[in-house]
Parts: structure tokens; C-alpha cells; sequence
């Protein structure tokens, strides 16, 4: 497992084989996900291309970057990194002027901490760089849940501009065959498989220039096998066919990409509004029930919708083999076993009482921390004593680990209490025989080669889907993404935990 950008060694931690695996990605996308019973959401919809970029800020000198990592060195030269920068991204300087240092002529300090080569080549101090310019316009959407646009590879052919017709029939062997299926489901005769799920509507014909980009633009990838994920962010109709810009500005044949719907699924923000005890509801809509003057339960006529949540009240009842949780809905009642009920410890990791005061031996920063339940599917945020957040997750399809196994070897997801090490806004996952998650966005690692993340793939909330990772749906994940720490300094796009200089959210992981 690695992550294909030249000198990625230790960033490849955080997208190992216990993230991205052929498993992980399902055929048909599932539906996207019904809003929670108690309030209503709208996810935000994607345009078909970017926005023009916002002018930096005015705010003194700054750096601009123009490579898919801009290493950040605590100090001029030095071989361990800090955290990185990203293409299209500036950062404020800490002083203009640059220092000379060991593999760079250019070394400049940036806000808030450590140094960058300014070369030209991965960062320039000129606002005005033409790639910089292409880059800025086609930067991920960070503001957003989605920073890019997201589907699934049929099998497809990446090229570094756009081709003519004689170099696409030249590197796809199959391009005259599949041009005519192409035309026929055009012409609305029935689709091959092949294009099951594939977005056929004409791109806007508006071109797109990117220029001569640096090679540290792009991933050095050809070509991506089926099932593995396609990230893009712009889409344009040249050369007789439509085209989508990849997230490291390459060119993939649009009628070679089943589009993933928008996940919409999130959790709940715990405070004055909502609080637990709650259940959320997997894999389908589930019956509510009404408790008769006998002490029987008897299904009410309606549902609790699936991916909803619905407040309890705290009381449970057996019966007949059953127990039933008492909902805040009306006095409806839901069974146990088909809900996904958040149940966190009572302490928290430094032993003050959840809910109550805290104690002395609080540890610095926010005290933030996260619980989370493998076989159970949830999780729950902590601000101190306070809960602050709960969701539902899709942790390994293994379960938890088996003695005498690795977690990768059954695809399980470690137990115990740790850190969050490492923080990046968009990784790329490699997993052997070249199957790729592209731009995995908001993951945190936290063992190893395991993190917390982001999944755009699926929609299948609360049960195991991963190959160990902790998925959580894109809103989700930006929200724990900014809840956590450390914190990503205005500007980066990836940092590492500095553990003598700041604290780190624990994450405690168990059955």
C-alpha cells in the first residue's frame, strides 16, 4: 500500500490496505440518505465546473502553491516533515525574505509554523504564476463536505491532455465498441453494463485550458482499473467526446465513470435541541410500534425512515423475547435490535464523569475525544464531559481483530485508545494490484496504517463495509475533520501531530 507521489513514505500511513480495497466499493451506489426525523437538510449540489478562485488574501507576502505536496519542514533542510501543502493553495509568509538551506535555494518560513522550498517548482512567491493560476481555479472544494465530484471507474484510460480520436482509439482497444454502446444508449436503445450508472448528459463545450503544468501536479498514474474511484472537479465536450478534469488535473473519458450519488447521510449535533439517549436506523426503514393497555407491542402503520434518528426517552420494555426502546416520536416504541443506539462510557478517558464537573487531571487544549463502537456501528464526540456529536459509522467488514491475526490480514478494525497522529484534507488510497480511492477527502489516522475518513463510495451507514478503516460519511467526516486535534493551520492541507508542542483527540475504539 503507498500513496503513488514520490516521497510519500510516512503520509502512505494514512491510506494502507485498511482504507481502500475492491471490496469497499458497491456495484450500485445505495440511495441517498433520508434526513433525520427531527430536522431536514439539503446537501449542497455540486456545479459541473468551478467557480473562479478567490483572490488571496491581501494580507502581506504569501506563497503559492503549485504541487500536490509542498512538504512543510520544521525547519530549513530538515529531512522530517510537519505537515504539507497543496496545489493551488497560498499560505501567509512569516518573513519575506528566503533563506538558502540544504536541497533548496529558496527556503521560506509560513504562517503558522515551519518552512517551505520555494523553487518554483512546488511553490513560487509570484501570485501571478500561470500554473499556479490553472491550479487555484481547479482546487478541491474545501469549504464543502465534497471537495471534488466522485464515480467509479468502467475501466479507463488518463491522459495529461485532451486527446485526439486517433490517440484515444490507439490507447483504448475496445474505443469503437464501446463508442457504438455509447451511441445506442444515446439513442435510448437498453444500456450495456458497461454503462450502468454512467452520467451521458452533454458536458458544457466551454474549454478548458490548463497550460503547461509542473509534473508534481498529477499523479504518475495511466490509467485506472474497474471499481477503483474517480475524483474530478471540472468537465468539458472536446474532441468529439465528453471529458472529466481529475482532481490532479488529468483528463478520464466521462463515459467511462459511473457517477456516485452525493452521500447526504450525517449525524447530529448534540446540545439544548437534541440529546442522547438516541437510536439511528440502518439498512432499512423500521417499523414503530404502539404499546397497548396489555403491556403488547403492535406495529403503529408507519416507519422510522432509513439513515433517520429519532431522541429516546431512556425506558425499555421486554416482551415476548423482544426489547423495546421508548421514542421522544409520539410515544412511539422501536426494537432494540433494529436500531443503532450510541451507548459511551460513563468516564471520560482521564476519569471525570461524562455529564458531570470535570477534575484536575484534565488534559491540555480542548480535551477532545471520540468513542466509537466497531460491532455496534456508532460513534459519539466529546468536548470535555460534554457529548457534543453522535453519528453513525462503517468500520471494518472484519469486525474487531483475531488473536494471532493482523487487522489487514481479516480486515478488522483496532481496538483500544489512541491518538489522532495525522490530519489530511485529501488523500489518495493505493492498495495492491494498483486499486485506487481517489482523493479520499477528511482522513485522520489513528493506528498505523488506519484512519478515520471520509467515504464517498457507499451510503451503508452503521454496518461493516471497510477493509478496517473507520468510514464516516463526507459531512461527517469534515465535521470531525475540524472538530478534532491538532488543528489544520489556515492554508495546509495535511499536518502531523507535533505530541511535546500540542494535544491530540483520543479516539477510543472498541467492540
Amino acid at each position: 500500500m503507498r500513496v503513488a507521489v514520490s516521497g510519500v513514505i510516512v503520509l502512505a500511513v494514512a491510506a494502507l490496505p485498511a482504507c481502500a480495497s475492491k471490496e469497499n466499493t458497491a456495484p450500485k451506489p445505495a440511495p441517498s440518505a433520508e434526513a433525520p426525523v427531527t430536522e431536514t437538510s439539503a446537501a449542497p449540489v455540486a456545479s459541473v465546473a468551478p467557480a473562479a478562485p478567490d483572490k488571496p488574501k491581501d494580507d502581506g507576502p504569501r506563497l503559492y502553491v503549485k504541487s500536490r505536496f509542498a512538504w512543510v519542514h520544521p525547519q530549513p533542510g530538515s529531512e522530517g516533515w510537519i505537515g504539507y501543502l497543496w496545489s493551488g493553495a497560498s499560505v501567509k509568509l512569516k518573513q519575506a525574505e528566503p533563506v538558502v538551506g540544504p536541497g533548496c535555494s529558496k527556503w521560506v518560513a509560513i504562517e503558522p509554523r515551519g518552512y517551505v522550498c520555494a523553487d518554483g517548482e512546488r511553490a513560487t512567491l509570484d501570485p501571478k504564476d500561470p500554473a499556479y493560476q490553472v491550479l487555484a481555479k481547479y482546487a478541491p472544494r474545501l469549504d464543502t463536505a465534497w471537495p471534488h465530484d466522485y464515480g467509479e471507474s468502467r475501466g479507463l484510460i488518463r491522459y495529461k491532455t485532451i486527446p485526439t480520436p486517433e490517440e484515444q482509439r490507439r490507447r483504448e482497444w475496445d474505443l469503437v465498441d464501446h463508442m457504438k454502446e455509447v451511441q445506442a444508449a444515446l439513442e435510448g436503445k437498453p444500456r450495456d453494463a458497461s454503462l450502468e450508472g454512467v452520467d451521458l448528459t452533454p458536458a458544457p463545450s466551454t474549454p478548458i485550458e490548463l497550460g503547461e503544468l509542473p509534473g508534481t501536479a498529477r499523479e504518475p498514474r495511466n490509467r485506472l482499473l474497474p471499481t477503483s474511484t474517480v475524483a474530478w472537479i471540472a468537465q468539458t465536450h472536446a474532441e468529439g467526446r465528453d471529458w472529466l478534469l481529475s482532481a490532479d488535473m488529468m483528463w478520464a473519458p466521462k463515459d467511462r465513470v459511473m457517477v456516485y450519488p452525493k452521500v447526504t447521510f450525517h449525524g447530529v449535533e448534540l446540545g439544548k435541541g437534541v440529546q442522547l439517549p438516541l437510536a439511528f436506523f440502518r439498512g432499512e426503514d423500521r417499523d414503530k410500534f404502539e404499546r397497548k393497555a396489555d403491556g403488547s407491542f403492535v406495529p403503529a402503520g408507519d416507519k422510522f425512515l432509513r439513515l433517520s434518528y429519532v431522541q429516546l426517552t431512556g425506558k425499555s420494555e421486554d416482551k415476548d423475547g423482544e426489547t423495546y426502546l421508548e421514542t421522544r416520536d409520539g410515544g412511539r416504541w422501536v426494537k432494540k435490535k433494529e436500531a443503532v443506539v450510541p451507548e459511551p462510557s460513563s468516564t471520560t478517558p482521564w476519569g471525570a464523569p461524562v455529564g458531570g464537573a470535570d477534575t484536575k487531571d484534565a488534559p491540555a487544549g480542548r480535551r477532545t475525544w471520540i468513542e466509537a463502537s466497531v460491532w455496534k456501528g456508532w460513534l459519539v464526540a466529546f468536548e470535555g464531559t460534554k457529548p457534543v456529536y453522535a453519528t453513525m459509522i462503517s468500520p471494518g467488514r472484519g469486525g474487531t481483530p483475531v488473536r494471532g491475526k493482523t487487522p489487514l490480514e481479516t480486515a478488522s478494525t483496532p481496538t483500544g485508545s489512541f491518538k489522532i497522529t495525522g490530519k489530511f484534507a485529501t488523500a489518495t488510497m493505493v492498495a495492491p494490484h494498483e486499486y485506487i480511492h481517489s482523493d479520499v477527502p477528511w482522513t485522520q489516522n489513528f493506528s498505523g496504517p488506519h484512519a478515520l475518513h471520509g467515504a464517498y463510495w457507499h451510503d451503508n451507514w452503521g454496518n461493516r463495509m471497510s477493509a478496517g478503516c473507520v468510514n464516516v460519511s463526507p459531512i461527517d467526516g469534515k465535521w470531525l475533520f475540524e472538530f478534532t486535534e491538532p488543528e489544520l493551520p489556515p492554508g495546509w492541507h495535511g499536518v502531523r501531530w507535533r505530541p511535546s508542542e500540542e494535544p491530540a483527540t483520543t479516539f477510543i475504539v472498541h467492540d
